[in-house]
């Protein structure tokens, strides 16, 4: 019997989107962001490009799931005070940009992808620093110090070696350093 032409369906699909989402991180923690392109993961899948484009919707798509798989469970509690819920979040993302540091960097290189996990983290960073009773100018200083830091502490770590580990980090330098800049802010 042929197969009917068209695509097939998604659950058909002989790769899943779980599947394509692992083979992607693994792409980009083995070969680099200069070598992850839709090809390549294709190629590495052993499919079609365009079964990735069906699933994601093309490269910022794929971007966008992978950012979604690996940021949405940072997130802050409740109570406490701003600054301790400042922290408790940036030492979530940062713990997150270590285990995918290869993922930061493809979002660097791509300045027409900010991914909605990034959007929302960088405005929960931005309202607890409102809360924390910053006025409008110094928030908006105050978040790219922060969140610049995260980034750079992060990658420097994860270029030092401790690359892409499904095991927590530690990173006393990062917490000593985040400390000292949180004592900062309300000075």
């Amino acid at each position: 019997m042929k197969r009917p032409r068209g695509r097939p369906l998604r659950e058909d699909a002989p790769v899943s989107r779980k599947d394509m989402l692992g083979a992607a991180f693994d792409l980009l923690d083995h070969k680099g962001v200069g070598a992850f392109t839709m090809r390549a993961l294709a190629e590495r899948l052993d499919i079609n490009p365009m079964t990735i484009h069906h699933h994601f919707g093309g490269r910022d798509g794929l971007i966008g799931a992978m950012s979604e798989y690996a940021y949405e469970r940072v997130s802050v509690r409740d109570d406490g005070t701003a600054i301790e819920r400042i922290r408790e979040l940036l030492n979530a993302y940062h713990a997150q940009v270590l285990r995918y540091p290869g993922l930061t960097m493809l979002i660097f290189s791509q300045p027409n992808v900010f991914p909605k996990q990034a959007e929302r983290i960088t405005n929960e960073i931005s309202t607890l620093l409102t809360e924390a009773g910053l006025p409008d100018h110094r928030r908006r200083l105050w978040l790219e110090i922060l969140v610049d830091f995260t980034h750079g502490a992060a990658l420097a770590t994860a270029m030092n070696g401790r690359i892409g580990t499904s095991e927590p980090v530690e990173d006393h330098g990062f917490t000593l350093a985040l400390n000292e800049l949180l004592t900062g802010l309300n000075g």
